[in-house]
């Protein structure tokens, strides 16, 4: 006697499992975050640049800045930042991967640094800081 099984499953079945990384055409990575494994490799990236800089801050660029940053506090920070809106100029720049060419692009940095240079990138803000 078979096991009865319907000709389409129900939605909840038949769910596709998702990848952590999105890769685009023009090679940027984008971590899904909200999937487990998303999450575990955005924290390996991060521990890899926090390792890559000697455990030290990226930016180094706030007057609060703790220069000598403890892993716990480490932040991922996006050289060209996170901003996905808009069709001219900002939109889609956001890239999660820490090495392009063999260069570092992106780095680990403290709350502070990483709060002060927001979505800017660092050509940008160069300018402003005295």
């Amino acid at each position: 006697m078979a096991f009865y099984e319907p000709a389409f499953p129900k939605p909840g079945i038949a769910s596709k499992p998702v990848a952590p990384v999105r890769t685009y055409r023009d090679g940027r990575e984008v971590i899904r975050t909200s999937t487990r494994a998303g999450r575990a490799l955005y924290k390996l990236r991060t521990r890899s640049m926090w390792e890559r800089q000697g455990g030290m801050c990226g930016l180094q660029i706030s007057s609060k800045c703790i220069k000598k940053l403890p892993l716990r506090l480490a932040h991922f920070d996006h050289s060209d930042g996170r901003g996905m809106g808009g069709s001219s100029g900002g939109a889609g720049k956001r890239d999660d991967r820490i090495l392009i060419d063999d260069k570092p692009v992106n780095c680990a940095a403290c709350f502070y640094c990483n709060a002060e240079k927001g979505s800017r990138r660092l050509p940008e803000l160069k300018k402003l800081v005295p």
